[in-house]
């Protein structure tokens, strides 16, 4: 069986935002593996990878595939978002802290992913792909996309198709972002 490849990371712990690699929307990372929900697992992380067939725990023993059709509701309840201006004053703080040699920005916001399904509630523990943080819009519309996806109204396939169109563009900025996940929530698709 052929290794499976991971995710380029910064380092930081963020992905590597590059074109070959990968692109945030939202709560979503795409790359060339998939869609995460929050960053894609590093070589020894953990991550929820995202599919047609349902959502599937990276890195914690003994996890399978939970099926959409078993799934109740998913949402990220600690997903970091910050307006514009607060995102921005932490990103100058970040800068000005690792430039006076405090150190710079942490290693991503641990975030949790909650699943209510038939057998009760799991969670399970990813990392942002947002440095500093997404903004309040951002995790509103993600968290109605995970809605449309429980409700079978939307595959994340969408996200995939949307990051290969893309070609070779650099990532998108918040507004963009926001952008993407309001076409997916038309009703006539992205």
């Amino acid at each position: 069986m052929a290794a499976q490849s991971r995710p380029t990371t910064t380092p930081h712990g963020q992905p590597d935002e590059s074109p070959d690699q990968g692109r945030m929307v939202g709560l979503f990372w795409m790359d060339r593996d998939g869609c995460w929900l929050g960053a894609p697992a590093g070589a020894e992380g953990t991550g929820v990878r995202l599919t047609d067939e349902g959502l599937t725990p990276v890195g914690v023993p003994a996890s399978g595939t939970l099926s959409w059709a078993g799934i109740e509701r998913v949402s990220v309840p600690d997903a970091p978002a910050r307006s514009g201006l607060r995102r921005g004053l932490r990103t100058a703080i970040d800068v000005a802290t690792s430039m006076a040699g405090f150190g710079g920005p942490d290693s991503g916001h641990q975030m949790t992913v909650c699943v209510t399904h038939a057998d009760g509630q799991s969670e399970f523990a990813v990392l942002s792909a947002a440095a500093p943080a997404y903004t309040e819009r951002e995790v509103e519309l993600s968290h109605q996309v995970l809605a449309r996806f429980v409700a079978g109204e939307l595959r994340p396939s969408v996200l995939t198709d949307w990051w290969r169109s893309t070609g070779s563009r650099s990532g998108p900025k918040p507004q963009e972002r926001e952008a993407v996940l309001e076409r997916l929530l038309t009703p006539a698709g992205p």
